[in-house]
């Protein structure tokens, strides 16, 4: 509620400041509007500020939000100086308070007048970019402000934690529905993964002590292919060893969503997969293909199980053959310079 009631305000803010048109003129075609709602000194040149801040697109007729400290992470804690901080802004931060806001505005015509060509195309010229910042706090020192990162970094690894709780709930009841419509018989792993086993397998089954050597074509839960080894459009079609051990030596690591679902295969077992977001790439995604939150669906197939020893032979053989293609990818490209070079003289 805090933070619905904050973007809330955050808004009124910038649309205010928009509509009365009190922006004052900075430097470089910046113009700001300082709401002074602290106390205390100004801040002064090497302090630190922890701040939240938002930016936003304006049309005219509309504000969109763009990014949100107070949703997508912890607040900033950046250095007040001449060199890090543009001299635009340096010349309105320096006038504020601990509690303070300010609203900075620019053309998107003046914000990428050096790169236009780094313009997204939603943005149209003639139109605003507009940022907030509000100060939290002040620190005088970097040990100071090292240990206000420190407890902000520990506040928002549990904020995380709850949110995560939160979206599995969710997704383990749309995972659910989708698997009672579709008539899906699954065995719910010890995280919440689903595991669909298609094909049994034999012997044992895997634990933490292997790399497991599999197959695999990964969609969201709409269908859409997103990832595979097995489909050689995707250009890689070898298998993928996964290291259960909480040694990176022996290979690379998955999604948790993965190891929850390995726990219940065996050698040979072929399998579905279907991972909660949570136990995914949760509310940041992966690429376009993967979206924020987005439940996702594998088919498995373990290959092969290997204790630590064959493992590790595995992985330096891996890197030997990467090592073995990138010095016949430059000589290739050394030998192609020769032959230009050559050509020239001629």
């Amino acid at each position: 509620m805090r933070k619905v009631s904050s973007l809330l305000l955050l808004a009124v803010v910038i649309f205010s400041a928009c509509n009365q048109n009190t922006f004052k003129k900075g430097k470089d075609n910046l113009e700001y509007k300082i709401v002074a709602d602290g106390s205390g000194p100004k801040i002064e040149y090497g302090n630190y500020m922890q701040i939240h801040f938002a930016t936003y697109y304006n049309t005219g007729t509309k504000d969109s939000l763009l990014n949100d400290s107070r949703t997508s992470g912890a607040p900033a804690i950046e250095m007040l100086d001449s060199i890090s901080t543009p001299a635009s802004y340096f010349e309105v931060l320096k006038n504020l308070r601990k509690g303070d806001s300010v609203v900075f505005r620019i053309l998107s015509d003046s914000a990428f007048k050096k790169m236009p060509d780094q313009m997204p195309p939603f943005i149209k010229k003639g139109h605003y970019l507009l940022t907030t910042v509000k100060v939290l706090n002040i620190f005088s020192s970097k040990e100071q402000a090292d240990s206000a990162r420190q407890a902000s970094m520990i506040l928002q690894q549990k904020t995380d934690s709850i949110n995560a709780i939160a979206q599995l709930v969710k997704d383990d009841k749309t995972l659910t529905d989708y698997l009672a419509k579709n008539k899906i018989k699954a065995i719910k792993g010890e995280k919440g993964t689903y595991v669909e086993i298609l094909q049994p397998g034999t012997g044992p089954n895997v634990d933490t002590s292997v790399v497991v050597k599999t197959n695999y074509t990964g969609r969201t839960l709409d269908g859409t292919m997103f990832d595979s080894n097995t489909d050689p459009s995707k250009g890689h079609v070898e298998p993928f060893n996964v290291n259960m051990t909480n040694n990176p030596a022996l290979g690379q690591g998955v999604i948790l969503g993965w190891k929850d679902g390995l726990k219940l295969l065996n050698k040979g077992a072929k399998a579905k997969f279907y991972i909660p977001s949570s136990l995914g790439y949760g509310p940041t995604g992966a690429g376009g293909a993967i979206g924020p939150n987005a439940n996702l669906v594998f088919d498995i197939e373990v290959v092969d199980i290997m204790n630590k020893e064959q493992a590790l032979a595995a992985a330096q053989a891996q890197a030997k053959k990467m090592q073995e293609m990138q010095k016949h990818y430059m000589d290739s490209v050394s030998k192609s310079r020769n032959i230009s070079v050559d050509s020239l003289k001629k």
